[in-house]
Parts: C-alpha cells; structure tokens; sequence
C-alpha cells in the first residue's frame, strides 16, 4: 500500500484547528485563501501573535489535501487537461518572444 486516502475529513480538520477555522469565517471575503487577502482575519492573528504560522500552514495543506481527495476522477482529468493548457500556451508565448 502506498498511500492511504482519507475523504470527509472535513469536521476532523474543523476539530483539531478549531481556533483557525472559527477565524476563517471572520475573514472579509468568502473566498480568501488566508495568505495575503485583505481583511484575513487568521493572517491578522498570525501577525498579532496569537496563533503559529506554521500551525496555519499545516491546517492549509490538510485542507488542500481533503479537497484533492473530495475531487472524482472526471473532475482530476479536467483540471489535469486545463493545467496542461496553461503549460502549452505559456510555451508557444515563450517561444513567439523568441529572438531568432
């Protein structure tokens, strides 16, 4: 076994950072991604002192990871096919800059 896949982990992750989820919801915009967002409340607690980064960190790189295993197959392949569109395009821009 390589890697063991753990889906709705949800209410765990919500358990264990309790103070940073209950942060997350005070931020300004309902899409922030707690990292240099205007209004963020958990980056103004980092700032205060009051809460680790590295603690901030580790809770966003689990919900990084519950999102990543929340996602079907159909959903990976479609991010995988539009990330391999982004990588060509800025390809054929890099090579249109070219100098000959």
């Amino acid at each position: 076994m390589r890697e063991l896949q753990l889906t709705d982990v949800q209410a765990g992750i919500d358990d264990v950072f309790a103070e940073v989820s209950a942060l997350a919801k005070n931020c300004r915009f309902a899409n922030c991604v707690h990292e240099s967002e205007p209004g963020c409340a958990v980056r103004q607690a980092v700032n205060d002192g009051n809460i680790e980064e590295a603690r901030v960190s580790r809770w966003r790189k689990l919900l990084r990871e519950e999102t990543h295993n929340r996602e079907s197959i159909a959903e990976r392949r479609a991010r995988g096919r539009s990330l391999g569109k982004l990588y060509r395009t800025i390809q054929d821009e890099k090579k249109s800059t070219r100098k000959p």
